[in-house]
């Protein structure tokens, strides 16, 4: 499992279709799911409006409708606790990964949106594909998370880590090596071959974690293209053919075919007959 964090400033906020809630609120905090299917995601949020605002101005808004007050605050300091339906691509999509998961500590705050989302690698790599289309963020950052806690803390496998260690000890990453790998295979009882794909495999693990940050994340072409059209066609059924949303969708459209035009590369035509879970579905095999 991965964490990843995504940041826009706040005057980018127009860009991903969420400006208006700068109009109403000075700060929000995400707290937890209520409900979370794709076409019915439902949040609890601390809002802190601005002076002069009430909780029904949320209403106003195209992307949020406002289920609960759990909470209505006579101090502006503590803020209203509210539940409230998200109609948004973005938190559809992240509903219909199946494995990602938004987390407290995302909050639209006096700096800007932070998005903190966790699931597997690839499915956030995915989210981050899409981020990327949207406009993209002004900062990422990933990190692992540790569920188990163990005595020695390591995203290597067990058999990875005798293997390393093993490794390490006899000095094979040593400057200069203290022994070879053809050594190394005979005193392990392995091939050369082996060994050296282990250890080839390891060393990948340890630099992915080192320096993958998500921050230029890019979707095959034909994957971006069906992502996008679950996502109009999500909009559709939902009703959410605004403007704004359509604006979304197009701009998703136009930086695919400006990527297209910079890298030329052969894609797959997308049935458009599918609906967005059979896409993702088969979207989800080819990734995992």
């Amino acid at each position: 499992m991965r964490e990843a964090s995504f940041f826009w400033k706040r005057d980018r906020l127009g860009a991903i279709e969420i400006a208006p809630l700068l109009d109403v609120a000075e700060r929000i905090e995400f707290l937890s799911y209520i409900n979370r299917a794709p076409k019915d995601i439902q949040c609890l949020f601390k809002f802190h409006l601005k002076e002069g605002v009430s909780i029904s101005d949320i209403d106003s808004l195209e992307f949020l409708d406002v289920i609960d007050v759990m909470h209505e605050s006579t101090k502006p300091e503590e803020g209203h606790l509210i539940i409230c339906r998200i109609i948004h691509p973005l938190s559809n999509l992240n509903a219909r990964t199946k494995g990602t998961y938004a987390v407290p500590g995302s909050r639209l705050d006096e700096n800007g949106l932070t998005y903190i989302i966790q699931g597997p690698s690839l499915k956030l790599r995915l989210m981050s594909g899409v981020m990327r289309l949207m406009s993209k963020p002004d900062r990422t950052s990933a990190r692992n998370l540790n569920l188990t806690p163990q005595k020695h803390e390591t995203i290597l496998s067990e058999k990875q880590l005798k293997l390393a260690k093993f490794a390490y000890d006899n000095g094979y990453y040593d400057l200069p090596k203290r022994i070879k790998i053809t050594e190394l295979s005979e005193q392990m009882g392995l091939a050369r071959a082996t060994v050296s794909e282990h250890l080839t495999k390891i060393e990948g693990i340890l630099m992915d974690d080192i320096f993958s940050s998500m921050t230029d994340v890019r979707l095959r072409p034909e994957d971006a293209r069906s992502i996008v059209l679950s996502m109009e066609i999500d909009m559709q059924d939902a009703g959410m053919n605004t403007e704004g949303f359509e604006s979304l969708i197009q701009r998703m459209k136009d930086n695919i075919e400006i990527e297209l035009e910079q890298n030329p590369i052969e894609f797959n035509e997308i049935d458009s007959s599918k609906n967005p879970e059979e896409i993702l579905s088969e979207l989800r095999k080819d990734i995992d």
